[in-house]
């Protein structure tokens, strides 16, 4: 059973582990809302949708969570306290009723199925959580929310317990949340802090790699790096050139939540306009085309795009940090430049593709034209961006994917015992 919360960047790569476990012939069940129903069941698995967690469209959150309609950072908290967390009673009771009718051998939450996580808990479930978002839960620093570099010295660990202090009280909110629906279904008060709650003692599949992260002596050992999962079944157009430009090719999206168009695509769009380069847009929206300015002569704005098809082609990819567009360019070998958008991930995101050597972090959801088309000069004149973008996904195709995500299943559904990784990720590799 694999629970996933109905939005496109977590059903990307839950669909990529789907489709690798029913192709070795695996009974898949995938809990989701009811967009996404066709989605996984033309991949072959049976589809459990939501009923007692109140569903939500992506496309209109505010519509179901009126507090989402406000913009900005705003928005985000209400879709988490809201719709992530607030949804998991309901959750817990469409999946418990589920496995009370067809038990499993594993069951598997996506990194913000609230739900799963606590369907796991509280049945005492041998469970794995695939981390859709970047790994980041800290457990030596406790500071990682502050994109702050690891702690040296008694200052360094002095700084980390004060910001762990802060962590708690601006994440409180959260907490206060979570812990309602956990007495909601009869489990006790959960004193960590928000952010390490969801996690499995059994597995972790984290997507990603150690070159997109810090090292850690602390990561605990049932955390596995399996590189990037890449989407299946999307039916996507590909996004490729209509045109013979011998030009090179760059890539700009908003991914499918932040879609704003005046935050990064109206600024790349004006920015690059005047460059010998042609330009592709994705709206991140099925069905918009338009997005406020008028399209410059190099430049055509796309709703939706296959990236596994465009990117191969592209110079440069041009993103507000979505994580499965990070991990689909570099697994390309494309260099990025990151716009980060409002969502808490992304600015961690943008600063983890600086620190690699395989972009450029704006630092900023809302550029001006010149400091996005000065980034992607920057990045077309300098090789040694485009060397780290491929050396980093040479990186995550060696981590194996979905392939080694679901060796890994298959290994805690034999054994009902955590996993245990051998060795220490970045033991082995420069980073």
């Amino acid at each position: 059973m694999i629970a996933v919360v109905p939005m496109a960047g977590h059903v990307g790569p839950i669909s990529g582990l789907v489709a690798e476990l029913v192709s070795r012939g695996h009974e898949v069940r995938v809990y989701t809302g009811s967009r996404y129903r066709r989605r996984f069941t033309d991949l072959g698995a049976t589809v459990v949708t939501w009923s007692a967690a109140q569903d939500f469209d992506e496309d209109n959150i505010g519509a179901t969570f009126p507090l989402a309609r406000r913009p900005g950072l705003l928005r985000v908290i209400a879709l988490v306290k809201h719709g992530f967390i607030g949804t998991a009673p309901g959750q817990v009771r469409d999946l418990s009723q589920e496995l009370d009718r067809e038990p499993v051998n594993v069951l598997v939450a996506d990194s913000m199925s609230f739900g799963g996580v606590l369907t796991g808990e509280l049945r005492g479930l041998s469970w794995a959580l695939l981390n859709v978002l970047p790994f980041n839960q800290s457990f030596e620093s406790g500071a990682a929310a502050f994109r702050v570099k690891p702690a040296q010295g008694s200052l360094g660990r002095l700084r980390d317990r004060l910001l762990r202090r802060v962590y708690r009280v601006v994440s409180y909110p959260f907490n206060r949340a979570y812990n309602q629906a956990r007495a909601e279904i009869g489990l006790p008060h959960d004193r960590r802090p928000y952010g390490s709650v969801l996690f499995s003692d059994w597995l972790v599949l984290a997507t990603g790699c150690p070159s997109l992260d810090v090292p850690r002596t602390d990561l605990p050992d049932q955390v596995h790096f399996v590189g990037r999962v890449a989407p299946a079944g999307a039916g996507l157009p590909s996004g490729a050139s209509e045109s013979a430009s011998t030009r090179p090719l760059v890539v700009v999206t908003q991914g499918t939540h932040d879609v704003e168009p005046a935050d990064l695509i109206e600024p790349a769009l004006e920015g690059l306009a005047d460059l010998e380069v042609e330009v592709v847009a994705t709206s991140g929206r099925r069905g918009r085309t338009e997005v406020g300015v008028a399209t410059p002569g190099n430049s055509r704005v796309v709703d939706l795009i296959d990236f596994a098809s465009a990117l191969p082609t592209a110079a440069v990819f041009v993103t507000n940090g979505g994580w499965g567009g990070v991990l689909a360019s570099l697994a390309a070998g494309v260099p990025l430049v990151v716009a980060p958008g409002s969502a808490s991930d992304k600015p961690e995101i943008a600063a983890r593709v600086a620190r690699s050597g395989a972009g450029i972090n704006l630092r900023t959801r809302r550029p001006k034209p010149s400091a996005v088309a000065g980034a992607v000069q920057e990045l077309l004149a300098d090789p040694r961006y485009r060397e780290r973008a491929r050396q980093i996904g040479s990186e995550l195709d060696q981590l194996g994917g979905a392939s080694a995500a679901a060796d890994l299943l298959e290994r805690l559904a034999e054994t009902r015992a955590p996993v245990r990784r051998i060795g220490n990720p970045w033991s082995t590799r420069e980073v």
